[in-house]
């Protein structure tokens, strides 16, 4: 009997895995999650690019199927999906894998619960398709091992169609024959690339959004007749050949594919900023608390960075040291590092121009020099090490080896909460906020969706 293939495998495995499945701690895991999701998408919501998105779908005139979240306004599913994944995406505050570098909540969270209200599925079916979503996302992301990053893609857009195809399929009760030819035609819409590192602007924003907008197109081609390629990840021209030349590693990742599980390593960001900058943002914060400097006595700073890293938060040299957007700044470890300086923190209030345009943060900026250097690389982490001199002559030499969220630098939940509540205290009084809470974390017990998306009407 012919092996069968990887999207095969994946098909199966997401139509037949159920929520007792999942390890306890991996169904807690996820609440927290699925409120910090929450979250960050709804802080969104007043942005410029949620509102052109919104302009765009809105336009479409489609057919009224599900939320357009925060909103009164509904459109198909494929473009709901869209702008409630542009949502989660849109301030780079949502919650990412680091060893697969990819966000798997603004994929997974964005599909299950906007395909689960255009066909009523229950809150308990919802819950169980994204924590196979979230498994999915995460396994496709560390089968590549970074190297989409490496190539010039973005993980995020590259995997979406995919694991957002199979979590619509299993909500849809779809057969495995229809979710592997979908996942065959998703493959000839995956693209994301990382252009945008280079002026600022907004792709990347709807990178996510984009792929579960192919991916609902596909299932509905898949249903048709509409055949896609069965090697689509493993084959001669399948994804890991072109993109990244090679499929080292790719079918060893789902070898105990229902046996491992993987969504524990999913952690929330403290920051909304690149994920490769929080642990020099931490390291300046520690520095300060522990030496009782200021911003004003630094003569200069030095941050080694590890090879992968250093091209996407430290060139082009000139646009980082003067960034000129949100996604510049949000992209710039020069930028982040001196805002930590300046104000003890790195939060969405710091992501504005009135900051990088300030003479003060600009001069510190230029005197914040970043090292590709290879031997500070952590494989699967995030590093930072920096080397802080004073004016007075005082030299501090930080180290970080773990980003905080992880297991080894764990975030708890009163800081996930924290963020939660001044993610949204600008849009939801405080028993709006608790009443989104509350939602969030009885969804697998709930009829439906509708509590929830409701709960997000400012």
């Amino acid at each position: 009997m012919e092996d069968k293939t990887i999207s095969r495998r994946l098909a199966e495995f997401a139509l037949s895995m159920k929520m007792e499945d999942v390890p306890e701690d991996a169904r807690k895991h996820g609440k927290l999650l699925l409120a910090d999701t929450f979250g960050v998408a709804m802080s969104c919501q007043k942005m410029p690019h949620a509102q052109a998105v919104r302009k765009t779908v809105m336009g479409m005139k489609s057919a009224p199927q599900a939320s357009l979240w925060g909103t009164d306004d509904k459109a198909d599913i494929a473009d709901a999906v869209l702008y409630n994944a542009c949502l989660i995406h849109g301030a780079d505050f949502d919650d990412t894998h680091v060893g697969g570098i990819v966000h798997p909540s603004a994929i997974v969270v964005a599909a299950a619960v906007t395909v689960g209200e255009a066909i009523g599925a229950s809150g308990h079916d919802i819950y169980e398709a994204i924590l196979c979503g979230w498994e999915i996302a995460v396994r496709l992301a560390l089968a590549a091992n970074g190297r989409f990053h490496d190539a010039g893609y973005h993980a995020t857009g590259i995997i979406s169609p995919f694991a957002s195809a199979c979590v619509a399929a299993k909500l849809m009760g779809d057969s495995a024959d229809v979710l592997t030819n979908a996942l065959g035609i998703c493959g000839s819409q995956s693209a994301a690339l990382q252009e945008f590192l280079q002026d600022g602007t907004w792709a990347k924003k709807i990178h996510p959004g984009w792929g579960c907008h192919s991916a609902m197109y596909a299932l509905s081609m898949a249903r048709g007749g509409f055949t896609g390629p069965k090697k689509v990840f493993e084959g001669k021209f399948g994804m890991w050949m072109t993109h990244l030349g090679s499929t080292d590693g790719l079918e060893e990742m789902f070898d105990d594919l229902g046996k491992v599980w993987h969504i524990t390593e999913i952690t929330a960001k403290l920051y909304p900023v690149c994920h490769m900058t929080h642990s020099f943002i931490d390291c300046m914060i520690r520095a300060i608390d522990h030496n009782g400097f200021t911003s004003d006595d630094i003569d200069s700073v030095e941050c080694r960075i590890e090879s992968r890293c250093y091209p996407i938060v430290c060139t082009p040299r000139e646009a980082k040291v003067r960034p000129k957007s949100d996604y510049m700044m949000r992209f710039s470890l020069p930028y982040v590092v001196a805002m930590a300086a300046m104000t003890h923190g790195m939060g969405a209030a710091q992501i504005d121009l009135k900051y990088a345009e300030a003479p003060a943060v600009q001069a510190l900026m230029d005197r914040i020099q970043c090292v590709d250097d290879d031997s500070k690389r952590n494989p699967g982490y995030f590093p930072g090490y920096m080397t802080i001199v004073l004016k007075d002559g005082r030299k501090f030499v930080m180290d970080q080896r773990y980003e905080m969220g992880t297991k080894q630098n764990p975030l708890d939940s009163e800081a996930v909460n924290r963020k939660l509540r001044d993610n949204l205290s600008s849009f939801y009084t405080a028993e709006q906020i608790n009443s989104i809470i509350e939602n969030v974390n009885s969804i697998d017990l709930a009829d439906g969706p509708i509590p929830l998306i409701l709960s997000l009407h400012a």
